[in-house]
């Protein structure tokens, strides 16, 4: 894995060595405050679900997969709140949403749409997000030629990748 070793951001670049965005302003895990809690909401719409499985459905859904420090005390905050109902099945925790935490969505869908909190498409923290989605359906695009077996098909998706990395680093140059 590449890391940035110096430059403004230091060693790792914004998103530090892990690989994972690690500015303080306002984020956590690359989420703005509060946005965990809607989430969490919104993968519950689907069904009960326990903590494991919310952390891997908004890992699909951003690119990035939130830690079961933040999960699960939302989790409760959000039980507390008579948002969502957990109760113990087949050995787990699972939670569903509660009507008082489908009017939550709804209300922040209306804000939303009134503009209060509409979401700004040159945010940075939106493009990391979007950026990290990409970098995830990649991913997969890999792993799905590497199972099918052919060495020709393999070569071409390295062959882009290297593509797409050059082009990176170019755009890069371009700030620097």
């Amino acid at each position: 894995m590449f890391h940035f070793k110096h430059g403004r951001h230091g060693y790792g670049g914004p998103w530090g060595p892990g690989g994972g965005f690690r500015h303080g302003r306002g984020m956590r895990g690359g989420r703005a405050r509060g946005e965990m809690k809607y989430e969490i909401l919104e993968c519950l719409l689907q069904g009960p679900r326990h903590g494991y499985d919310i952390m891997l459905e908004i890992e699909s859904k951003t690119g990035m997969r939130p830690s079961p420090g933040s999960i699960y005390p939302a989790l409760q905050m959000l039980e507390d709140g008579d948002y969502i109902r957990g109760q113990e099945r087949d050995g787990k925790r699972t939670y569903e949403i509660t009507d008082k935490g489908r009017e939550l969505l709804s209300q922040r869908e209306r804000e939303t749409a009134d503009g209060d909190e509409a979401f700004d498409g040159e945010n940075i923290y939106g493009i990391i997000a979007e950026a990290m989605r990409q970098v995830h359906g990649i991913k997969d695009a890999v792993k799905q030629i590497a199972r099918t077996g052919n060495m020709e098909s393999y070569r071409k998706a390295v062959a882009a990748l290297d593509k797409a990395r050059r082009e990176l680093f170019a755009i890069l140059a371009d700030h620097i």
